[in-house]
């Protein structure tokens, strides 16, 4: 069996769903793992498919996203180095839910369902951390679907509230909290268009919410924001 390349060990000993298993199991799992470097708007799984593997970023950055039937897509998340997709559809043996695409240039070590089971088995701790992972995931995930019970200001509230709990700037111009990402890129993640996004943003700027930027808004009313975030304001 041929060495596995540094970078892929690297970004599966960094993986969160066996975290606790030995290197040894993590090099075999490394050597067995089939890489494919993809440029960006390769699509790594679709939506439908049988989960017969699950995908490991070793560099750049994957898009996951939920194509409803009326065309539009829903964001789930995006992942980086070391980040699993696929992971939930894989263990069940079921057909992957959502699709995996590029977001930017990428390294993705595959890793088959056999190779896990055969993890899983040979280090049976491994177990307890996969359980908690995968739980998360499907409560993150389970989240973001409840968002569309929300009209988009409201969901777009919710988003940059938890931006703001992440990593917002106090200023003397108030709460400054990045978009984190392209206006067009933060409407697919909201699960709406562009043109709806920027007059969810007009709306919460005429409410005295925020102040509207180019990559960042300054929140004007913290407590305005979480409470249209949560749904009890309307």
């Amino acid at each position: 069996m041929p060495a596995p390349r540094p970078d892929v060990t690297t970004a599966l000993r960094s993986t969160r769903l066996w975290r606790s298993a030995s290197d040894e199991a993590v090099a075999s799992l490394a050597a067995q793992a089939r890489v494919q470097d993809a440029p960006r708007g390769t699509m790594l799984v679709s939506q439908g498919g049988p989960a017969t593997r699950l995908g490991v970023v070793v560099v750049g950055t994957v898009k996951v996203f939920h194509l409803g039937a009326d065309g539009r897509a829903l964001t789930f998340e995006k992942v980086g180095s070391g980040d699993p997709f696929g992971a939930v559809a894989v263990l069940a043996g079921t057909r992957y839910p959502a699709t995996a695409e590029a977001a930017t240039a990428v390294t993705v070590a595959w890793v088959s369902r056999e190779s896990l089971f055969a993890l899983i088995e040979s280090e049976p701790q491994l177990t307890r951390s996969l359980v908690t992972d995968l739980a998360n995931r499907v409560v993150n995930q389970t989240a973001v679907a409840a968002t569309l019970n929300m009209d988009v200001p409201s969901r777009l509230a919710g988003y940059l509230f938890q931006q703001a709990l992440a990593g917002g700037r106090t200023t003397e111009a108030g709460l400054v909290v990045d978009l984190g990402m392209s206006k067009g890129e933060l409407a697919s993640a909201l699960g709406t268009v562009p043109e709806t996004l920027s007059r969810a943003l007009a709306r919460l700027r005429d409410d005295g919410v925020l102040e509207v930027r180019t990559r960042d808004v300054v929140v004007k009313d913290v407590g305005a924001l979480a409470r249209l975030g949560s749904g009890m304001e309307r």
